[in-house]
């Protein structure tokens, strides 16, 4: 038991160490305000900045559950380790450049500043090299498929191959200021990490470059500033750098007897990747246990199939996070007239778009309470902003750094309910109405497990009704207390301290039934705190109770125990909790009952991204309330309440209870309908669909969809084109023809085509008295065209500057216009040189 405790300065703590970047080596990062001078503000739909601003990735130190969960974990901290340094491994990933910058100790964010509020940003990401350089650049670790799965021509002013020499050049130098905990070097004589077990840099390893060039996908960029070229950024082991997520404190501590011991004392962070010691998130290694993972990549599946879903890969294939994360766009990547118009202008790299910065997950709710903050969004909620908008109190600067663009938030939180919502299907529904046997699958479309990432209050259910012919329920399985906001028949404890608004959940009732293994979600378990079935104290969790999510397409089973990422029912290792089809598929079959006779089956897919059960626990943990640690520490395993480290922490938990609470109604804290489907009375076959095949011509010059797609048998749909800019919309042809598309009593596969044009504009050219300008008049300019004129003096005059609405560049007697984007005029303008004659008389 800790009473108190004495400060362990961050940089002397084995415990914490990891491979990487350190703050000691004292790089500084530049600001993302910097960077949204080009990269934002020009084109919402596709530009970095707009995209990134409503991404979970830019307000990652402003989500309220992150600095709850950090004030539980540094309590647990201090009680088990003897100080509170365990939530410097938050801080590295969640504020990164107050990390980096060493900002970090004391590990309670007291010493950040306002820009490390913008949490994961441009210079960040940017600024990340690859520590296994040497194989990435030969094709050893990720392939040589050069033209096809990395897009490279080698074919342009600036190919790749070159550029990659380069980038690997300032890698192997950046890598030699290395270190391991013990001052010895990271990377040996061949360019590699010196611990040959060590195949992966993960759980928030990061690796940053000390020098200031920018650091993308592109050999071809026109950056304004230094920049080199990096397979790394269009790799998938970027993801990992963040995305498997492991405790080293318990590694380092030797909590797990079973890690090796070097005998030239490394630590166990240094020797390992991080996907081999104590699970807490391995959404990275369940994308590389996956067909996905594995060269050259895989089709994709429903939203993400080949046909509908474009990537940069041979075969429209699916190879890398980024491929659904951050995918192909038509666009530019800054404001700059020389910014490459991707895919469409781009030589070197002619399959790959504009990778849209949007990052999206599955995050609901954090966007849309961080949004309501803010006095001009749409969602503006004074309580909220009240108890959220106190950074003397809260460790939390909303304002910090370039503040939130609510418009961004909630678009992004638009986006998240839409990647939920294209994340599975249910299949093959049938329901025997005499038996009440009730089968379907649940098809993972993600790469990785479904569902995936922070374990501590995500849950995805089945919720299954069998109704009579009047609509009455006679069964339900896993229902819904709407008015408690939590599934029924759980068996916790609830209370509500604060105002008693929230009523526990109703019992169930004689025609419910909780099932949990139609409840798919993580439980880790903890032996130092004696949780041996559920603990929410992720900083002590030792292992997994549960978990049986559903996993990804050609999940590699028998490669799963490596990485800790197999299934686990009751606490144990459950390989065989699906079978060896559901593992190569990525789904999971259903086979239960329910009350035979019904007239209808509606079966849906629910997710809820923070659950009742989780905020309760950091609000009892944080008040101190009900500790679980009592038990094994004894009750003053809590200094919160009086120890000054905790002063602009110890608000939080009255303050995330009561924002949960206030808020259960959004999405996200009540449950997202991800899928559903139904079936009347006895089983009947799945309605016939037809695929609407759609075109745009030519390609670039616009958009088009039509919903739904496909279209069940004889019924309707409706299809709509957008231009990109620089084009208009023409008509449709194929099994459309004229301005519109709306088919009806589909009854077959069709084909449709949207026509686009490009736009065309006046150019007037004129010219003063004395002398002419060649052509002349009204001419009919294509949009993006250029246009050039000859300037001819009249005996006796000069040539002075163009005036007009055009720009361009005028050269002797040659005047040629910039790309045509509108209506503008040429007007030439000459002078008589007698003026300078007499002048000069």
């Amino acid at each position: 038991l800790v009473h108190g405790w004495d400060p362990l300065p961050v940089s002397e703590d084995p415990l914490l160490r990891m491979p990487g970047t350190q703050p000691e080596q004292g790089i500084g990062l530049e600001q993302p305000d910097r960077c949204l001078n080009c990269h934002a503000g020009y084109d919402r739909p596709v530009e970095p900045g707009f995209n990134w601003q409503g991404s979970m990735m830019s307000q990652s130190a402003r989500d309220p559950f992150f600095w709850a969960a950090l004030t539980v974990a540094a309590q647990d901290s201090i009680a088990v380790l003897g100080n509170p340094n365990a939530t410097d491994i938050c801080l590295r990933c969640h504020m990164p450049q107050g990390w980096l910058e060493g900002r970090s100790d004391p590990t309670n964010a007291s010493e950040m500043v306002a820009a490390d509020f913008d949490g994961i940003h441009c210079d960040f990401c940017h600024r990340g090299y690859d520590p296994f350089h040497i194989d990435t650049h030969s094709g050893v670790r990720e392939g040589d498929d050069w033209p096809g799965y990395w897009d490279e021509s080698n074919a342009s002013d600036t190919p790749s191959r070159a550029a990659a020499d380069a980038t690997l050049d300032a890698d192997i130098a950046q890598a030699s200021e290395l270190r391991l905990f013990s001052g010895l070097d990271w990377f040996g004589d061949d360019g590699r990490p010196v611990e040959p077990a060590y195949s992966e840099a993960g759980g928030g390893q990061f690796y940053v470059s000390g020098e200031a060039d920018k650091r993308a996908g592109f050999a071809d960029a026109t950056g304004r500033h230094g920049q080199l070229y990096s397979r790394f950024h269009k790799s998938r082991y970027f993801c990992s750098s963040c995305h498997d997520v492991s405790n080293p404190v318990l590694a380092n501590l030797g909590h797990d007897s079973s890690l090796p011991v070097d005998p030239d004392g490394n630590l166990a962070t240094e020797q390992l990747p991080a996907f081999a010691y104590f699970h807490v998130e391995r959404t990275f290694s369940e994308f590389m246990l996956s067909a996905y993972g594995r060269e050259p990549g895989a089709a994709g599946l429903g939203p993400f199939a080949p046909d509908v879903f474009e990537t940069s890969r041979p075969d429209n294939l699916i190879a890398t996070c980024q491929d659904c994360h951050m995918r192909d766009v038509v666009g530019a990547g800054a404001d700059k007239n020389d910014a490459v118009l991707r895919p469409d202008e781009s030589v070197e790299h002619p399959k790959s778009g504009q990778p849209l910065h949007d990052l999206t997950g599955g995050n609901t709710l954090v966007p849309n309470l961080l949004a309501s903050t803010v006095p001009e969004s749409a969602n503006y909620d004074p309580a909220n902003a009240a108890l959220l908008n106190r950074p003397g109190e809260l460790t939390m600067d909303l304002a910090g750094g370039l503040g939130l663009n609510h418009e961004a938030l909630l678009e992004g939180a638009q986006r998240a309910r839409q990647q939920l919502q294209m994340a599975a299907s249910i299949e093959g529904l049938a329901y025997d109405s005499e038996t009440g046997r009730l089968d379907f699958r649940i098809q993972n479309q993600t790469g990785h497990k479904l569902i995936s990432g922070y374990p501590e209050g995500r849950r995805m259910w089945i919720n299954v009704r069998a109704l009579d012919s009047d609509g009455e329920v006679l069964e339900e399985i896993n229902p819904w207390d709407a008015s408690a906001v939590t599934l029924k028949g759980l068996g916790s404890d609830y209370s509500d301290p604060y105002g008693s608004v929230l009523p526990a959940p109703d019992p169930l009732a004689a025609h419910e039934i909780h099932r949990d293994e139609l409840v798919f979600e993580v439980k880790m378990r903890s032996s130092i705190t004696g949780e041996l079935e559920q603990t929410f104290h992720f900083v002590l969790a030792d292992g997994r109770f549960k978990d049986n999510r559903i996993p990804p397409k050609g999940f590699a089973i028998h490669d799963a125990d490596s990485r800790l990422a197999r299934p686990v029912v009751d606490g144990e290792p459950a390989a065989d909790h699906f079978s060896e089809a559901e593992y190569l598929g990525g789904f999971r079959d259903v086979s239960t009952e329910v009350a035979p006779g019904a007239a209808r089956i509606e079966v849906r897919l629910y997710y809820q991204g923070v659950s009742r059960e989780y905020v309760e626990f950091l609000r009892d943990e944080i008040d101190g309330r009900d500790g679980t640690l009592v038990d094994e520490f004894g009750t003053g395993a809590y200094v919160i309440a009086a120890d000054p480290f905790f002063d602009r922490l110890g608000s939080w938990g009255e303050t995330i209870w009561k924002l949960w609470r206030d808020n259960s109604a959004l999405a996200g804290a009540s449950p997202v309908e991800m899928v559903r489907a139904s079936i009347e009375g006895a089983p009947v076959a799945e309605p016939e669909t037809w695929q609407i095949t759609v075109q745009v011509e030519p390609s670039g010059g616009g958009t088009a969809s039509c919903s739904p797609n496909p279209v069940p048998d004889g019924d309707d749909s409706s299809c709509t084109a957008q231009p990109e800019a620089g084009y208009s919309f023409a008509d449709w042809s194929g099994d459309c023809s004229g301005a519109t598309c709306e088919p009806t009593n589909v009854t077959g596969a069709l084909s449709v085509t949207a026509n686009f044009e490009l736009k065309n504009y006046t150019l007037t050219a004129s010219s003063s008295a004395g002398g002419s300008i060649t052509p002349s008049g009204e001419l009919n300019v294509a949009h993006g065209e250029t246009r050039s004129f000859t300037l001819a003096p009249e005996p006796g005059h000069v040539i002075l500057p163009v005036e007009g609405t055009c720009t361009g560049v005028q050269q002797g007697d040659t005047f040629t216009t910039d790309p045509v984007v509108a209506d503008c005029e040429v007007i030439a303008n000459f002078l008589d040189d007698m003026i300078f004659e007499d002048d000069f008389e």
